[in-house]
């Protein structure tokens, strides 16, 4: 069994091998799905680098099961993100050594933020006829783009960093907004890459909360993943965010492992 140190105090939990298993796949799917423009591997663990647009793609992440850090690795991640003006971050998932926070914790890092990995089958989803409000492309355009901006403020400073993520997704991307009078009022990304759908940028229009928008954006592009073929989804969630843990699990989706970020400072 694994015990991983999920916080740097006293967030830990055991895991079996076939948990890792899927845990790392998962994370092989996130990665891919959300690519960071530049990255150094170095012994098992990927150093993600854009410009500070979100934790994900600029943090210091496990690949593969580790078992310990030493200091000149830790000494390593520092380095290379100050080298590129970001501050040192540590993102914390079962793969991570069961060392690690505590090292970190001496360090002086501590718990930024925490978020949720939640997933579900698609074997026995309603496939129904595609909803005539949704429209879905396989291309970012600056329609799309502009749809979201709308939904959830993204500053224009983080503007490149976030269309370098966006245009580089090898996968097959699937940007959706619902419409409804004439304009988008949800919005949502999902990636389909070996049998999975990952779901990212969901999002409403302020104005429009609270109608269930992003429910039916969401039932609706999970449909169209399983006749695309896949057989599972997944997304990422803020342990805070109970208004979208609740969508989510009305959604059929269920929490299967946790990750947080390590700062120092």
């Amino acid at each position: 069994m694994w015990i991983v140190h999920f916080g740097l105090k006293d967030c830990q939990f055991m895991l079996s091998p076939d948990q890792i298993d899927d845990i790392a796949l998962l994370e092989d799917l996130s990665m891919t799905a959300w690519p960071a423009p530049r990255r150094i591997l170095h012994r098992g663990w990927a150093l993600y680098f854009a410009a500070g647009h979100t934790g994900r793609a600029n943090s210091a992440n496990a690949v593969v099961p580790l078992r310990a850090i030493d200091d000149a690795t830790i000494d390593m991640v520092e380095t290379e993100y100050r080298r590129q003006g970001l501050p040192p971050q540590f993102r914390l998932t079962p793969l991570s050594p069961p060392d690690l926070s505590v090292r970190l914790a001496g360090r002086g890092y501590h718990i930024a933020s925490k978020s949720l990995v939640l997933c579900r089958s698609l074997d026995e989803i309603a496939l129904g006829t595609p909803d005539a409000a949704v429209r879905v492309q396989d291309r970012l355009d600056q329609a799309w783009m502009a749809a979201y901006r709308r939904m959830v403020p993204v500053p224009e400073a983080e503007m490149p960093a976030l269309l370098s993520i966006l245009n580089a997704i090898a996968a097959r991307p699937r940007f959706a907004t619902l419409w409804q009078d004439g304009e988008p009022v949800a919005a949502c990304l999902s990636v389909l890459d070996r049998g999975w759908a990952g779901f990212y940028k969901v999002a409403c229009r302020p104005d429009r909360r609270g109608q269930g928008l992003p429910r039916r954006l969401m039932t609706d592009m999970l449909a169209r993943a399983a006749r695309e073929g896949a057989v599972g989804a997944y997304l990422q969630v803020g342990a805070d965010n109970a208004p979208a843990l609740a969508l989510y699990r009305r959604l059929g989706f269920r929490h299967l492992y946790d990750y947080a970020y390590a700062k120092r400072g």
